[in-house]
């Protein structure tokens, strides 16, 4: 509700900011929540050739016409806005993400403060284009259930010399909440590094992740990748720390480094695959391909990628991972089954049910007409005036 608030405080205000002080433009929470169910249930239909006012036509679902009419659907998209201007100027000279870095922020809270992910957890990349920024996300998630545990944004091109902008440090930042209790950490190539490992173990958490082929962790002698035989294995030890090189094809070869397997057991069958890298398959979350599936790329498929105001495209992506985590919620809360699909039409029309609601109910009554003071007094000298009078006669 905190985010829902805030989203239409600002909204409200820039609306106020376009037509003039003297309008009488709002926006309630629950038509805000109304809003969102018909983004959600627009992503549901899945085609992006669509013009908007095919949803509203007697072709598509009457959920739309239901909900709001299209003018007023366009309307709050226009006025759609995540911070105030007063506000903005000196906070985006700092930090982009600034002009919805509230309302991202809160999403984040809630989605650590509600879940308590198992053993492994993974750390990813998201990145999308928009015709404004090019956007990338970091995130942790939950390898079993895919719930997405905490995420970090940067707008692109960001600065390196910024020590927290460091994939060693974003990877660390984000898998702290999670912190001493024997968890395994798998990560990408973008922030594996002895370094971090290191850290990692100091704080009771293995990690295991993929090596670049021009990573610090790799010996100059193993970047020759001609010199090793199809379906060979390769391992070095450095203190705690294991790296596995395996050439799992005539052109690549896969680096892992690990601090979960003190030793490697090879696979016994054609290809040979070392368990470090059948681990790290495995326990990796493809987060584009996550939003895809288990939210039928609701919101994100639609608008991400084409939107002119990026901070826009950025909230069509935090609703994407709200509704995988609500999903996820529901599922191990009430041990029901139900599919993605169906669950996120449901969910949509509970967030439409106030608005509903309100906009169904009949308006309230006109108060009692009651009279004043003078106007009873007027009435009553007309009265008497009018009983003192002589009669008329004609003649």
């Amino acid at each position: 509700m905190e985010m829902l608030q805030r989203i239409r405080d600002c909204t409200v205000a820039e609306a106020h900011r376009a037509q003039g002080k003297n309008t009488t433009w709002d926006l309630s929470v629950e038509e805000l929540e109304a809003f969102i169910a018909v983004l959600y249930v627009r992503g549901l239909y899945g085609n992006r050739q669509a013009s908007l006012d095919g949803y509203w036509s007697c072709l598509k679902s009457d959920f739309f016409r239901d909900t709001m009419p299209v003018d007023r659907f366009t309307e709050i998209m226009r006025y759609l806005r995540f911070d105030t201007r007063e506000i903005r100027r000196p906070r985006t000279n700092s930090n982009k993400f600034a002009v919805v870095s509230e309302v991202w922020n809160a999403f984040v809270r809630n989605c650590v403060a509600c879940y308590k992910p198992g053993l492994n957890i993974t750390v990813e990349e998201q990145r999308f284009l928009t015709s404004g920024e090019v956007i990338k996300f970091s995130l942790t998630a939950d390898v079993d259930s895919k719930y997405v545990l905490n995420v970090i944004p940067h707008v692109v091109p960001y600065s390196w010399e910024d020590e927290s902008q460091k994939p060693e440090n974003v990877a660390l930042k984000l898998v702290e909440p999670y912190l001493g209790a024997g968890r395994n950490v798998t990560t990408d190539k973008f922030c594996t590094s002895l370094p971090l490992a290191n850290k990692l173990i100091a704080n009771n958490t293995n990690l295991v992740g993929a090596v670049s082929h021009c990573g610090r962790e790799l010996p100059p002698v193993m970047r020759n990748q001609t010199q090793t035989k199809l379906y060979s294995t390769t391992v070095l030890k450095h203190d705690k720390a294991t790296l596995t090189v395996y050439r799992s094809n005539p052109r690549k070869n896969v680096c892992i480094l690990s601090t979960m397997h003190p030793t490697v057991a090879i696979g016994s069958d054609r290809t040979r695959e070392p368990e470090t890298v059948t681990f790290y398959n495995s326990n990796r979350v493809d987060v584009n391909r996550m939003t895809r599936e288990r939210t039928v790329e609701v919101v994100t498929g639609l608008e991400k990628g084409g939107s002119h105001r990026w901070p826009l495209a950025v909230f069509f992506n935090l609703l994407d991972l709200a509704a995988i985590n609500a999903y996820v919620l529901f599922t191990q809360c009430t041990a029901k089954t139900v599919s993605r699909r169906d669950f996120v039409k449901d969910l949509a029309f509970e967030l439409r049910e106030k608005h509903m609601r309100a906009s169904a109910a009949p308006p309230p009554p006109l108060p009692p007409i009651q009279d004043t003071v003078c106007e009873t007094k007027t009435r009553s000298k007309v009265r008497r005036s009018t009983r003192n009078k002589a009669p008329e006669s004609c003649g």
